[in-house]
């Protein structure tokens, strides 16, 4: 059996098929069944949040197309950087919800300067990365700075986290991996993410001809690390 673009797509719009009428039908009841007792709305609250994070599970899952040896085509139109980051602020909206977190943004001059990418994949790529910034986050917020290096768009998101337990960082964008680093944050088993976020996020941006690494923090001080995301070349 070969795996390919075509054989995520099917399994994912099948399994989101189902999940949106499971979903359905437990928003009907909470809406209309005002009258229920308290255990069973308590219940069926719970299911509706088990089902969010269901699709935001097969979000990840329907980017896993990304690590597959062929990739998708991209979309390739001039972007500019500001509203790259407001679009990505603006996507980051449940995840501030969830996370109890957010992004603080700083663009380094050069905001309306544009460059050639798909938007739409950057700022997947991107929210991975601050996701994952935000499960860590030690603080109620995560930095996000833009700037232009010469011609080269970079992307840089402060993880404050704890810091890296030896061995993780060199494997720290192969599938699951990041999942090491997540058990141990604030949130815990709260993560939502199969494990696949960093590894799509790497994919993305390499296949625009750029990268994603890892840097010491910005002060001696300071804990965790600083992901450069160099968005395009």
């Amino acid at each position: 059996m070969i795996v390919d673009e075509i054989f995520v797509d099917r399994v994912a719009h099948d399994l989101r098929g189902e999940l949106s009428i499971m979903l359905t039908g437990v928003h009907y009841v909470l809406r209309f069944g005002r009258d229920a007792a308290a255990p069973p709305r308590d219940m069926l609250e719970r299911v509706g949040e088990a089902g969010d994070r269901l699709a935001r599970l097969l979000d990840e899952f329907d980017d896993s197309v990304w690590l597959l040896d062929k990739p998708k085509p991209l979309l390739l139109a001039p972007v500019r950087l500001k509203d790259l980051l407001d679009d990505l602020v603006a996507r980051s909206s449940k995840l501030v919800t969830m996370r109890g977190v957010r992004p603080t943004v700083e663009i380094e001059g050069a905001g309306e300067r544009e460059f050639t990418a798909d938007a739409d994949m950057l700022s997947r790529a991107l929210l991975y990365v601050m996701d994952f910034a935000m499960l860590r986050a030690s603080g109620p917020s995560v930095r996000v700075s833009a700037h232009f290096d010469g011609d080269v768009p970079v992307d840089l998101i402060v993880d404050d986290g704890l810091p890296m337990p030896d061995g993780i960082r060199d494997r720290l964008f192969e599938p699951f991996v990041e999942n090491e680093l997540a058990s141990l944050s604030p949130q815990g088993r709260r993560k939502v993410r199969l494990g696949l976020g960093l590894a799509i996020s790497r994919a993305i941006f390499e296949v625009h001809g750029g990268s994603l690494g890892i840097e010491p923090p910005m002060s001696s001080t300071a804990s965790g690390f600083v992901f450069r995301c160099v968005l395009s070349r």
